[in-house]
């Protein structure tokens, strides 16, 4: 089995992770008091837009824990495992709450009546690669549960 490759994958997850967090840290309230400032019409949102960027950012590690959780179960040489079924499953319902959530807050925004489009923008695209990540993580599990069926059998038969 290619190791490295796998090791390679996990430690982007793990970058990916670390990056977005100081992201969130540092840059965030940078950007969300730049933004109060150039649409004073719009500044009283940006405790509540910092609050619900937080909140939804917490399935996101929720499922970026389960990625890496499932490279280390494959070098453990375990790749069909019901930890990592269940792994894929909370990764997709993760992936639904992001999507749910921010459905939520774009509609939040537009009967606020923030007449910014890059709000809508940004709310649609996060919600369709949410679902779309979702429908991933639902296939996956169904292909890991038939590999675990046909490999329980082929060992039924040895």
């Amino acid at each position: 089995m290619r190791t490295g490759y796998v090791r390679f994958l996990r430690g982007l997850l793990i970058l990916f992770g670390a990056g977005l967090a100081a992201f969130a840290v540092f840059l965030l309230p940078y950007f969300a008091e730049l933004a109060a400032q150039h649409y004073t019409e719009l500044s009283y949102l940006k405790i509540p837009i910092l609050i619900f960027a937080y909140l939804s950012a917490v399935p996101f590690y929720i499922a970026l824990h389960e990625g890496v959780q499932i490279c280390g179960s494959i070098l453990d040489s375990e790749p069909f495992s019901q930890r990592n079924r269940t792994a894929f499953r909370r990764a997709g319902i993760c992936a639904l709450t992001v999507s749910v959530w921010y459905l939520a807050g774009t509609l939040t925004m537009l009967g606020l009546g923030a007449q910014r489009p890059i709000i809508y923008a940004v709310g649609a695209l996060v919600t369709c690669c949410a679902l779309i990540f979702a429908l991933l993580c639902a296939v996956l599990d169904q292909l890991l549960a038939r590999a675990i069926e046909l490999r329980e059998e082929n060992e039924l038969t040895v």
